[in-house]
């Protein structure tokens, strides 16, 4: 043991006050951690926050994302900068956020093709979302409707699909792309439903729409732009996807009311990078949530024909996790071709 004369003439062991001394720098370290980041949650925000839509303007994203942001802004007390970053799926965008510091000032907005078909079905696509996404909530959730041409005469979701069981192979639906959530969607209908169907991938949704209005496609499921079509009498809709009548189109009933356990499965949720630290996490979700309550933000979303949610970030990474296995079960089962 080694010890040394302290100026007081007390002796002094060497070893056990380096020790103490030590483990109170430990201490000091463990704290510093959460105490840093309370302090840097306690002046946030201290500037705009930026909204990465990764989609063109004018779009379903684009247009949420904008009926959210005045209030969202008056929740945090900043203003929400909304920045369109297209490319790649959503990639480009997302990666722009990834590569911001993780302070809570960049916002990323998601849809399932970005947080599970993607990931599933393109190697090209590099995001990991669980690993390197911190989810905030699932704002609101999309339907999709089933649009039959009208001139085949069916005119109820029990007729369309006798007739697609008595003509096995002939009936075609179109869908913007191999591997989209539309595509999933479709699949997984054909299947609950029990009949055989031919896809045929498009660029597009709105050509999609005008097919089925033509006639080359007998049918498909759209999401609300579909819905002029529908008003003016050119395509008939037997049903919608939603877990009850939308707002957007109350004379068309669910597939649940006529006897199909079918519900799909879009929405338009907001993460932000993984390393966020919780405080602001925390601040940014309870915005959200406020802002999703706000009687006129639920209105004009309702009125485009969303509903509105508002999940939890827990509620949104187990839907993100059934997504996963529902779609990597759909692909394992050889009813998707993704070459």
């Amino acid at each position: 043991m080694r010890f040394f004369t302290r100026p007081d003439g007390a002796a002094y062991n060497f070893l056990g006050g380096r020790r103490r001394w030590l483990w109170a720098a430990l201490g000091a370290w463990a704290l510093a951690g959460p105490l840093a980041a309370h302090a840097q949650a306690d002046g946030w925000p201290s500037r705009p926050i930026k909204l990465i839509v990764p989609y063109p303007p004018g779009g379903l994203t684009d247009i949420v994302s904008r009926a959210l942001s005045e209030e969202l802004g008056r929740q945090l007390g900043t203003q929400i900068v909304i920045e369109n970053k297209a490319g790649a799926g959503g990639q480009v965008g997302l990666e722009q956020m990834l590569q911001a510091p993780r302070d809570g000032y960049t916002i990323g907005l998601v849809v399932p093709a970005t947080m599970i078909t993607l990931p599933l079905t393109t190697p090209s696509y590099k995001i990991k979302p669980l690993e390197q996404f911190e989810p905030i909530t699932a704002a609101v959730e999309t339907f999709l409707t089933l649009i039959v041409d009208s001139k085949l005469g069916i005119n109820t979701l029990q007729d369309f699909i006798a007739t697609a069981k008595r003509n096995p192979g002939k009936f075609n639906y179109g869908t913007p792309g191999v591997g989209t959530s539309f595509h999933f969607n479709n699949v997984a209908m054909a299947v609950k439903v029990g009949i055989d169907t031919v896809h045929v991938p498009y660029q597009g949704e709105v050509k999609v729409i005008s097919d089925v209005v033509a006639g080359t496609l007998q049918y498909s499921l759209v999401s609300n732009a579909g819905k002029p079509f529908i008003d003016g009498g050119q395509v008939k809709a037997l049903a919608v996807s939603s877990a009850k009548r939308v707002t957007s189109q109350p004379n068309v009933p669910t597939f649940k009311e006529q006897g199909v356990d079918f519900q799909s499965d879009g929405w338009v949720g907001y993460v932000v990078a993984k390393g966020t630290p919780k405080p602001i996490v925390d601040r940014i979700s309870a915005a959200f949530s406020r802002t999703l309550q706000n009687p006129a933000v639920n209105k004009r979303l309702s009125d485009m024909g969303y509903i509105v949610t508002g999940s939890t970030p827990e509620q949104f990474t187990r839907d993100v996790q059934e997504g996963l296995r529902t779609y990597g079960d759909i692909i394992r089962s050889g009813r998707i071709k993704l070459d």
